[in-house]
């Protein structure tokens, strides 16, 4: 069986995690043949997925693109939320929750002392504006997107709020138990799979809206040049993801009035959001309940025709 999720060449924490996670929860499990996929974490339920004898989910999400015609080569464990099991004509028993939150089973979070505000900008945010010297100047604890999983979880642990243009950043914020903030910046927030998600923990999905800021690419030449260095070593890759060149730089007003909008978010911590313990631990324990029948061999949902 192949794990199937989104590689994103330049790195992105929430597809990243899947390898990171399933190795433990599921050692041996996969070996790379085609034939059969498992789908875990990310939105990447949708039509248009490579042709397989079997495709396996569990936890997964929709959000992009049209519904997969569904087929008995589907076997649903469970899914993100309500909106993906209702897109999909799926029985609603089959809403649980964000894969994500089983690492909550795998990781120690109570190693890490709880200090910080940290933020994370979606993963193309962080192409369209240098955020770190931001956050540095007003305190905050810039998480990159593109780092490895286990400092980025550490980041997180170590968070006494989160401020999350991410939507992993949120989720893990959640399975940590720490309070969080969610943020959109420039428009490329999904609403469908924020909504799918926070409905599987009978959230709502109400965020901050901060100014969006520009800087140019060939602004700074250096600190871009050590950037492109750095994901070229740790992707193996040469792709680059960045700035427009031609993108207008914003200047110092607009930039301020993104300090000060993040500057409020740290100042008015009661708008954070946290599930219910309770509600958390059900979920995670169907999770649980949806893996134990997988290592078990137990068949999940599998329609019984075609969708149209």
């Amino acid at each position: 069986m192949k794990l199937w999720y989104y590689r994103d060449p330049a790195g992105n924490f929430g597809d990243d995690l899947n390898p990171w996670l399933w190795s433990r929860l599921l050692p041996g499990y996969f070996d790379e043949q085609p034939d059969a996929l498992f789908l875990g974490i990310g939105t990447i339920i949708r039509a248009g997925l490579p042709a397989a004898a079997r495709k396996v989910v569990l936890g997964s999400g929709m959000g992009y693109g049209e519904p997969p015609h569904l087929d008995q080569t589907w076997e649903f464990h469970c899914v993100r939320g309500p909106l993906t099991a209702a897109r999909l004509g799926l029985p609603a028993s089959l809403a649980t929750t964000d894969a994500a939150a089983l690492v909550s089973t795998v990781f120690e979070a109570g190693r890490h002392p709880r200090r910080d505000v940290s933020f994370m900008p979606h993963h193309v945010s962080a192409t369209l504006f240098d955020w770190r010297p931001l956050c540095r100047r007003l305190g905050i604890r810039y998480v990159d997107p593109a780092a490895a999983v286990e400092p980025t979880l550490a980041a997180l642990a170590g968070s006494r709020l989160v401020i999350a243009d991410a939507m992993h950043a949120a989720i893990l914020a959640d399975t940590l138990r720490i309070p969080w903030v969610p943020v959109t910046i420039y428009g490329h927030a999904n609403p469908f799979k924020w909504n799918d998600w926070c409905a599987s923990l009978g959230l709502e999905y109400e965020p901050v809206r901060l100014p969006a800021p520009f800087d140019n690419s060939n602004e700074r030449p250096l600190r871009r040049l050590r950037g492109y260095v750095r994901r070229i070593i740790r992707t193996r890759k040469l792709t680059r993801h960045g700035r427009r060149p031609d993108q207008e730089v914003s200047g110092p007003d607009l930039i301020q009035r993104v300090a000060d909008g993040l500057a409020d978010v740290c100042a008015h911590p009661d708008r954070a959001v946290l599930s219910e313990d309770s509600v958390f631990a059900d979920r995670v324990g169907r999770l649980k309940e949806a893996l134990a029948g997988l290592r078990a061999g137990k068949p999940g949902f599998v329609p019984t025709a075609p969708r149209d």
